[in-house]
């Protein structure tokens, strides 16, 4: 078996002359608000993937589920293997995009593709973090794989608590044998804390990677596999907001080598992002000295300058006037306000939107000229809990509304937050992808 890792959760898997493609993308998600990293030339991509009988795709995130790149890579006639979801957005979106054959697979299960023998494993906690949260999605998943008696498992953005890879764990062993090798993520990708204003980033941030880095040793000591990579969460951000970048609470690979060295001698790191390769199906593994296939941007500070200044997808957009807007934001409360009082959710933050006809901002605010207004989704009883403010350009806030877009990428890299206090509700911040107008309502 033969696993190449290309940027975030893009890998091959290969055994035995077949090859199997994990959530290929190149290029922008979320609304633009993403570049993928190290960049690769989709035309060099699609002559590497020639072979490619095979894509798993994990879920829906457009960082996973990426459209132009499965059209420009050329795999669009390949089998595509996902996940039997409660709800078939996944797939009935394969079957619009004129892909015909789909297989969907059963969690926990094994199923046989050529040399491979496949388990996908779905969701079963909201966060890794403990938090309480009433919003649960059947929508991540991981993926195991066994193929010439070696087993790899990739977690993908999974996110999988202690108890959830221990019941994991159990069952592979059970079914596959120990793991040879993980890909697990190193720190999530979020918006926090380097779109999050008023509060010290830089040390947000050291304190979130040294979490994480914490964590990432609880598993790998659990799952014990004899190497490990990291993938996944890993972009850049272009546009104005690269301005921002420097406090993506992602830790290099140097800081995860050297955590895992000092804690975990036995567990072996790999650097494989941009290209690289491992070999397990020889006597002993071999990890390439080359890329399999060359980025065209592999240094991180150069593809930031070169896309700091790409637009994002809701600067096409044309918003309706403010007090039509309004309107609009009254009518996605009252469907947002159904969906809550239908799930008994339970907000406990006030929720304000900061309206402007043009976010841009550098350091501590965003430039309050361009400020038209504000819109509470909701208003709290309960002081301790405070507020969070989310400051928005009009466009994207009508995009997402209107669903052009999609209100989990949109906050997740083109908004940008106050909290007071500073502490996550998991339900407040998810049940905004519910803000929007009801299904069928033109616009």
């Amino acid at each position: 078996m033969k696993i190449t890792h290309f940027s975030n959760s893009f890998i091959t898997v290969s055994s035995q002359g077949e090859c199997i493609v994990c959530d290929p993308w190149v290029g922008k998600a979320n609304a633009s608000g993403w570049q993928s990293f190290p960049e690769f030339s989709a035309l060099t991509l699609r002559e590497h993937l020639a072979d490619v009988r095979w894509v798993y795709l994990s879920h829906l995130h457009d960082d996973h589920f990426h459209p132009d790149t499965l059209k420009s890579c050329g795999l669009l006639d390949r089998e595509f293997i996902i996940k039997r979801f409660q709800s078939p957005v996944l797939r009935e979106r394969l079957k619009r995009l004129g892909i015909t054959r789909i297989h969907e697979v059963d969690p926990f299960t094994v199923q046989r593709f050529g040399p491979f023998e496949l388990s996908i494993f779905p969701q079963m906690t909201s966060n890794s973090s403990g938090l309480d949260d009433e919003v649960n999605y059947d929508l991540d998943t991981s993926v195991a794989f066994r193929a010439n008696g070696k087993v790899f498992f990739n977690q993908v953005d999974n996110p999988l608590s202690v108890e959830d890879l221990t019941q994991l764990r159990d069952w592979m062993v059970k079914k596959f044998g120990y793991i040879d090798i993980a890909c697990l993520m190193s720190g999530a990708a979020s918006e926090y804390p380097y779109l999050f204003l008023g509060i010290d980033q830089a040390s947000e941030k050291r304190r979130i990677v040294d979490n994480a880095l914490n964590k990432l040793t609880i598993w790998l000591r659990l799952l014990a596999p004899s190497y490990y990579f990291p993938a996944g969460g890993t972009y850049l951000t272009p546009g104005w907001l690269s301005t921002y970048s420097e406090n993506v609470a992602q830790p290099t690979f140097q800081e995860i080598s050297e955590s895992i060295k000092q804690k975990l001698p036995e567990v072996q790191p790999l650097a494989l992002e941009g290209g690289y390769s491992i070999d397990m199906s020889i006597g002993r593994p071999e990890v390439s000295a080359q890329p399999e296939l060359m980025p065209i941007e592999a240094d991180l500070q150069t593809a930031i300058r070169s896309h700091s200044g790409d637009p994002y997808d809701y600067e096409v957009l044309v918003a309706p006037s403010y007090a039509g807007l309004v309107e609009m934001l009254e009518t996605a409360r009252e469907n947002w306000l159904k969906k809550i009082i239908g799930d008994a959710l339970h907000i406990m933050q006030s929720i304000r939107f900061e309206i402007y006809s043009e976010l841009i901002g550098k350091g501590a605010k965003p430039d309050s000229a361009h400020l038209l207004g504000n819109f509470q989704l909701f208003q709290t009883s309960d002081k301790e809990a405070g507020d969070l403010i989310i400051h928005i350009d009009q466009r994207a806030l009508y995009g997402c509304v209107s669903r052009r877009f999609v209100w989990n990428g949109v906050l997740g890299s083109l908004c940008l937050y106050e909290r007071r206090p500073n502490r996550h509700y998991p339900t407040d911040f998810f049940s905004i992808n519910f803000f929007t107008l009801p299904h069928g309502q033109k616009v």
